[in-house]
């Protein structure tokens, strides 16, 4: 984000909306949701999977392609020459990716990738910030506090004032301690190894892991172990409650908050993920000077496609500052 609060960008390149804001039944955002829908089941289905019916997935699959195709005739179309000549001048992503490779498929898949990292992480994320708000009023008040304080009713944030707001850093690692993006993940191991627990009698022992085994882990179960945290007190609240202040006394250890995974293949779009929610939050707090909550414990639960998301959406209001 630059400094004068936009965000950078190359906006010549081609662009087409997916309508999803205003059509939520729109034909692409359902044949997204349907694809992530049936590759969840089939991940976890493991070597069930060949009896899981594939007819609507493999429309879906049709309808995502029908709009991604464009984009790919679109950057394959420059020569090399030409791709070096743009770069020169306003390079964007596809115009990297075709640097990198000519290939139809991958261009395609890194398409698909971007789309699912950038769509449906911040917007679940968000989703989940704004219901935890909507049930601890105090926290929304606090935050907003913070917000005016920092940059006014109007202005909009630079890069270094939301850096600067630690209670929304606060608010955006609480809500992802609670509700990673990713709830369940896997990697397979490319050598024979270990792992430190999970073998002997009792589970403490280390385990032998062979060249090729996947290995599942859940980050939604690892936040919220109690064994991960100190024992309950004023400064430590339960694990499974929404508290913004457990933050300015605890620090997680490596690998003990995963929200955007780690090591060589930690998440490369993390700190405009984190960059883009503060943002939003920022903007919408200036404006509104309370909200509340109209969902119920009917509503207190969560769905896994790939990415976590509030099943049946947020019921919440907002009321203008200043209005009664």
């Amino acid at each position: 984000m630059a400094r004068n609060g936009r965000i950078p960008g190359n906006y010549s390149a081609p662009s087409r909306s997916v309508d999803s804001l205003g059509n939520v039944d729109s034909d692409f955002a359902k044949a997204f949701n349907e694809v992530q829908r049936v590759q969840t089941i089939r991940e976890r289905a493991g070597p069930m999977q060949r009896f899981i019916p594939l007819t609507e997935y493999r429309r879906s699959l049709k309808v995502m392609d029908s709009f991604i195709e464009p984009f790919v005739q679109e950057t394959l179309r420059f020569s090399p020459a030409e791709l070096d000549e743009k770069e020169a001048k306003e390079s964007t992503w596809l115009h990297s990716v075709a640097k990198f490779t000519r290939d139809r498929k991958v261009i395609r898949d890194q398409i698909v990738n971007i789309l699912l990292a950038g769509r449906d992480t911040t917007a679940g994320t968000l989703s989940f910030l704004f219901k935890e708000l909507s049930a601890h009023p105090d926290v929304y008040s606090k935050l907003r506090e913070e917000i005016l304080s920092k940059v006014g009713p109007r202005r909009a944030p630079t890069y270094e004032d939301i850096k600067s707001m630690p209670y929304l850093q606060h608010c955006l690692s609480e809500t992802l301690r609670l509700y990673p993006a990713v709830p369940f993940n896997m990697r397979i191991a490319l050598k024979d190894t270990t792992l430190p627990r999970g073998g002997g009698s009792d589970g403490h022992a280390s385990i032998g892991v062979l060249e090729g085994t996947v290995i599942g882990y859940s980050a939604l179960h690892l936040h919220c172990d109690p064994a991960q945290y100190p024992p309950v007190s004023e400064a430590s609240p339960p694990v499974k409650q929404f508290s913004p202040e457990r933050w300015e006394k605890w620090t997680p250890r490596p690998w003990q908050y995963i929200p955007f995974n780690g090591g060589p293949r930690i998440c490369i779009g993390q700190q405009f993920a984190l960059t883009e929610m503060g943002y939003t939050v920022v903007r919408i707090l200036q404006r509104f000077g309370k909200m509340e909550k109209y969902w119920g414990p009917e509503d207190d639960m969560v769905a896994s496609n790939i990415v976590l998301s509030p099943p049946h959406g947020v019921r919440v209001g907002f009321y203008e500052a200043g209005s009664t």
